[in-house]
């Protein structure tokens, strides 16, 4: 799976594909703007809907694209838990030249078996197609997840990925960020979701810092690129964090 990665086996993800269940995404009127912009700025890939890598697809330039082939209800008040399906097939990937599929599953949600079985059958599917399978897997505050980012719920969650099939994990980052070390030892990259758009931008980046020592291959980050009003210095950041020496 080196080709979603750079040389040194971490990349920096950018995600574009909020608004596909949720709207207004101040930062996201753009597509082919964004794109072009954090491609500039070092992004090693972008997470995009199928509607944005078909008309936006020559804007990733060397940035490898990863097609979402889920989707669930659009909301139009922030993002909420709902139940997701897969509406697009890994044939469809091939022919739009995706490099990767990814599909997303909430632990603790009442859709969870579903979104697991649905994440089973791409993960076979991608492997047929020589595609890369990113599983999206994010525990849900529940009964079972009292606290969706202790180590153990992100480490669980990172094995029940590698366990599906997955080429690369996308997760929470827990608290600590450090902790992820615990889910850096299901066997296959762990990438680390941006989560809510961070009020302390420094102490974000010293977090994101923490867990790539500990292990993380790097992160896949959406809110915290475009919504915080500099995508390209954001991924910049980023990337120098990810990608240090």
């Amino acid at each position: 799976m080196a080709g979603l990665f750079a040389r040194d086996g971490r990349a920096v993800v950018v995600a574009i594909d909020h608004p596909l269940y949720t709207w207004p995404c101040p930062g996201l009127e753009s597509r082919e703007q964004l794109i072009a912009e954090v491609v500039a700025a070092g992004a090693d890939a972008l997470i995009a809907s199928y509607g944005t890598v078909r008309d936006c697809r020559a804007a990733f330039g060397a940035a490898r694209a990863i097609l979402k082939l889920d989707l669930t209800v659009l909301s139009v008040d922030g993002y909420r838990p709902a139940d997701w399906v897969v509406a697009y097939a890994v044939e469809d990937a091939v022919r739009l030249r995706a490099d990767a599929v990814l599909t997303l599953i909430e632990p603790g949600t009442p859709g969870e078996l579903a979104e697991l079985a649905a994440a089973a059958r791409v993960a076979a599917a991608a492997d047929r197609a020589g595609l890369p399978y990113v599983c999206e897997i994010l525990p849900a505050a529940s009964e079972a997840f009292p606290d969706p980012f202790a180590p153990s719920a992100i480490a669980g969650a990172a094995r029940a990925a590698a366990e599906l099939g997955a080429h690369v994990v996308k997760t929470s980052i827990p608290t600590p960020p450090g902790a992820v070390a615990e889910a850096v030892g299901c066997g296959v990259p762990v990438l680390l979701a941006g989560g809510e758009l961070a009020g302390d931008r420094e102490a974000y980046l010293a977090g994101i810092a923490d867990a790539v020592a500990a292990g993380a291959a790097g992160v896949a980050v959406g809110r915290n690129v475009w919504g915080g009003g500099d995508p390209g210095g954001t991924v910049r950041r980023l990337a120098e964090v990810v990608h240090r020496p």
